[in-house]
């Protein structure tokens, strides 16, 4: 399975207009292929993100190649007329899929960027900690960003019900030998530290 992240970036006072016109084309688009809409948190500068998941690459042409219709052109329009500059796109691979046991509204995204050689192992290590029980973590899973532009990178994504579910992870890693051993580990075997992202679901995936 493939998700492509498409991130956009309001203008200075749309973000409201931006935020309406994108759950308008998340309703109108989910026939074609599942959607989600999330927006960042404490980050240097505010964008929503459009998730879309995919079967396989070929799903992912054939979306492409539809035709969207009128109304869809004319979400497009709009969403246009609130960006402050071209959105940004990224596809991912998912490796691990998210067991989620309720409904996500807010996720944590880790890249960890493995240095040379090391990719298989770092993997090894991300798997076993994704598949985890976490106190307070609905979830979480594990992907490769395709065709990075930065080398290579595994995407950890956990998911929450509230942010006090976030207060109860981190307290549980703190508390637990185990994560403290894992993380140096993982640190041993990335060319840098990793980058972290914050969002809140405005609209999760349907469920299939």
């Amino acid at each position: 399975m493939y998700t492509q992240r498409i991130i956009h970036f309001p203008a200075v006072g749309k973000g409201p207009d931006l935020r309406a016109a994108l759950e308008e084309r998340n309703n109108d688009a989910n026939a074609a292929a599942p959607h989600s809409l999330s927006s960042r948190m404490f980050s240097l500068e505010p964008a929503f993100v459009h998730s879309i998941r995919f079967d396989n690459l070929a799903a992912i042409e054939t979306y492409q190649g539809r035709n969207p219709g009128p109304a869809f052109q004319a979400t497009g329009v709009k969403i246009n007329q609130c960006l402050s500059r071209e959105r940004a796109t990224e596809l991912h691979e998912t490796l691990v899929p998210a067991q989620v046991a309720g409904t996500p509204k807010y996720s944590l995204r880790i890249t960890h960027f493995p240095a040379p050689g090391k990719g298989p192992e770092l993997r090894g290590l991300l798997e076993e900690r994704v598949s985890k029980t976490v106190r307070g973590r609905l979830g979480a899973g594990l992907s490769t960003q395709v065709a990075p532009p930065d080398g290579p990178a595994f995407v950890v994504t956990q998911l929450f019900s509230g942010m006090a579910g976030m207060d109860e992870a981190r307290a549980a890693n703190q508390e637990d030998p185990s994560f403290q051993a894992w993380a140096k580990k993982v640190a041993a075997l990335a060319a840098r530290p990793p980058q972290q992202e914050m969002l809140r679901i405005l609209a999760p995936f349907p469920a299939r």
